[in-house]
């Protein structure tokens, strides 16, 4: 699987590589790294987490821009 850095550029770690980010695939879908969430905040979700899936965090200002980006 090849990935594209789509991270928006105020969200981009300049310091170190570990940073929340987004990164679109070449299957039309898109990577999320960002922060685990606690097992007492991933418990309020547990009906809604697949076994073959993961819980994060990441800024809602990186999603914010990534949407505003999309509709121009």
């Amino acid at each position: 699987m090849k990935f594209k850095d789509v991270t928006p550029e105020n969200f981009m770690c300049h310091t170190s590589s570990c940073c929340p980010a987004v990164l679109e695939t070449e299957d039309d879908s898109y990577v999320i790294i960002g922060k685990k969430l606690t097992e007492g905040e991933q418990s309020q979700l547990a009906d809604r987490i697949a076994d073959d899936e993961f819980v994060i965090e990441v800024p809602k200002g990186m999603i914010d821009e990534m949407i505003v980006a999309n509709q121009k």
